[in-house]
């Protein structure tokens, strides 16, 4: 069967191939050329544009300054300095070298380090600042990062405060209170302003900005507290701001360039990454840049910006093949065994993978921020992965027959585990990409599988619907406690998500019979809410489709081929998209 599927792929005329990734420039500021370092869901490369506001946000911002301006902290040069943080990217064979940490070892990441001995000090060699020094290895995709930085002897060493290792493929954060080079624990090189960026027309990230109080607190995605105050209304690291949807962009005193990062700041928006000036963004120097066209963006105050109400834990993709933060709309048909998806950003594409007999799978098994087209095999329990960044394919065996797949990130790594539920045993076997095998005997025959983040801690918790007595048992990550809810019917559809925006998953269930969905508000036991959306016969395919990190409710009806979508942000919305016989891939999931 092998075989088979691989042929397919290769000859089937209805088969997309992947764009490949980027390939960097080499040397001092060298041009990406379009690659994006860190996953498509990374928090530096997340949409934030449709997300709520912080209730708190206009207290945040005035302690930071609604009056203040923003400044550039990037450019050519000052006084003779180079201005922002410089980078160099080497390839792969670049000798490494050794880096004594001689004021936070424990919170670095141990050498040796690829630097070159001509890497480009923030400041120049002769600065008494902070001494970023950033390399980017763009063959290994590795990010090395150093805080006061000195070389020794010509390079051939360096001495640092402190310094981490980064892999770009992966969305793994430092330990919860370690610091980096940055004084929040963040990578620094992802939230730069880069001028080839700015000259490709499109900056596709967050950018790191500072402020001189700051609270004694951090939120995600930082990992570390600088802060001086515990003032609720003082700003966290890892607190995220946007430019208000309403400021004009197009105002005639910005140029084009700086449209572009005005842009961005709208999109994605911007995280305090450590103390400094108010409103200060941080960038790339660069000989290039012409310095008065950016003091324009000091027009840009601090009333301009709000703060985002941003989910506390990595998202993972939901049915969300192309990575840009939004569910797409997805079927897969039995009797072809072929794949179709109407990607949100990247449009239509089909791929034939699988058979009817297969159970679908989906889900981001490799950890680049996009789901990948997967299947699991009853018949000899294997599951088949097309990888999404490159269409590549791989098989793992895992499982038996009878049982049911249950794959979700039950390590709080980026990636998917592969996962299943034996109904016949109540056992769980969760191959954890970072924990390896684990076994757990939780449920018993009859249960359906709802592993989800009920407890907000970022990680899957093993769960299960028990329909003869409509009981949801879970087991919390965070805690290792046991939870035990009563609520829905033994013929509705269990499909736990987070609806209310609050970084935890809320039990619910779709009654078919009536089209209604039941929610129960996360940490409550009794308050729940009804919405009628849908009719008999649909198939409930929640997802969050408008990109506001909460999930929206959706309906696929077959007998139509109609997809029907109440969006929290952008409101009612129907496609066509399927035909009866059809299964909605949202559908997968929950043990539907």
């Amino acid at each position: 069967m092998l075989r088979t599927i691989i042929i397919t792929l290769l000859f089937a005329g209805i088969c997309i191939a992947q764009t490949p990734q980027p390939t960097p420039s080499l040397g001092i500021g060298a041009n990406l050329n379009g690659a994006r370092p860190f996953p498509a869901n990374n928090a530096w490369n997340m949409d934030v544009s449709k997300f709520r506001v912080h209730p708190n946000s206009q207290n945040i911002i005035s302690s930071i300054g609604l009056n203040t301006g923003v400044h550039p902290d990037f450019g050519t040069f000052w006084e003779g300095s180079p201005i922002g943080i410089p980078y160099v990217v080497v390839p792969g064979s670049q000798a490494p070298v050794p880096v004594d940490f001689v004021w936070w070892p424990e919170e670095s990441d141990p050498g040796p380090y690829p630097i070159p001995s001509n890497a480009p000090i923030e400041g120049g060699t002769a600065s008494d600042g902070d001494r970023h020094v950033l390399v980017l290895d763009r063959d290994t995709w590795m990010l090395y990062e150093t805080y006061y930085s000195f070389p020794v002897n010509n390079g051939a060493s360096w001495t640092a405060g402190s310094g981490s290792r980064w892999n770009l493929r992966s969305n793994k954060l430092r330990p919860l209170g370690w610091t980096s080079a940055d004084a929040a624990g963040l990578a620094i090189f992802p939230g730069l302003v880069r001028r080839d960026e700015v000259l490709a027309g499109e900056i596709r990230h967050a950018f790191r900005f500072t402020a001189s109080v700051t609270r004694t607190a951090y939120v995600y995605p930082a990992t570390h507290s600088a802060g001086s105050t515990s003032s609720p209304n003082a700003p966290p690291m890892g607190l995220r701001v946007r430019l208000k949807a309403n400021f004009n962009v197009d105002d005639p005193a910005f140029s084009p360039n700086v449209r572009v990062i005005l842009r961005a700041m709208k999109k994605y928006g911007m995280i305090l990454a450590d103390n400094g000036s108010n409103w200060y963004v941080s960038g790339t120097h660069d000989p290039l840049w012409d310095d008065e066209e950016l003091s324009s963006l000091s027009r840009v105050k601090g009333s301009d910006f709000e703060v985002v109400d941003a989910p506390p834990h990595l998202l993972m993709p939901s049915n969300d093949y192309d990575g840009d933060g939004r569910s797409d709309i997805s079927v897969f048909r039995p009797d072809t065994g072929v794949w179709y998806l109407q990607r949100s950003t990247a449009g239509f594409a089909a791929y034939s993978f699988g058979v009817a007999s297969d159970k679908l799978a989906a889900a981001d098994l490799t950890g680049d921020g996009k789901t990948d087209i997967a299947i699991w095999r009853p018949s000899n329990g294997a599951w088949y992965v097309l990888r999404s960044e490159d269409s590549t394919f791989y098989a793992a065996s895992f499982g038996t027959q009878g049982d049911i797949p249950a794959p979700a990130d039950f390590d709080a790594d980026g990636s998917a585990d592969l996962a299943v539920f034996r109904p016949s045993t109540g056992t769980w076997y969760i191959n954890g990409t970072d924990s390896g095998v684990q076994v757990r005997q939780f449920g018993m025959a009859g249960d359906r599988p709802t592993p989800s983040d009920f407890d907000g801690d970022g990680k899957a918790d093993v769960a299960v619907f028990r329909p003869s007595t409509n009981v949801w048992y879970r087991l919390n990550s965070s805690d290792s406690s046991f939870a035990a809810v009563q609520f829905g019917t033994a013929d509705d559809a269990p499909v736990p998500a987070d609806y209310t925006g609050d970084g935890k998953a809320d039990i619910a269930v779709f009654r078919q019979s009536t089209g209604t969905w039941y929610v129960l508000r996360s940490g409550t036991t009794s308050s729940f809410y009804a919405v009628a959306f849908g009719t008999a016969g649909d198939v409930p395919a929640p997802g969050d489709y408008d990109g506001d990190g909460q999930k929206d409710l959706a309906v696929f009806r077959p007998s139509q081929g109609m997809w029907y979508l109440l969006q929290s942000n952008a409101g009612f919305s129907a496609t066509q998209f399927g035909l009866p016989g059809d299964i909605p891939i949202a559908a997968q999931t929950n043990g539907q």
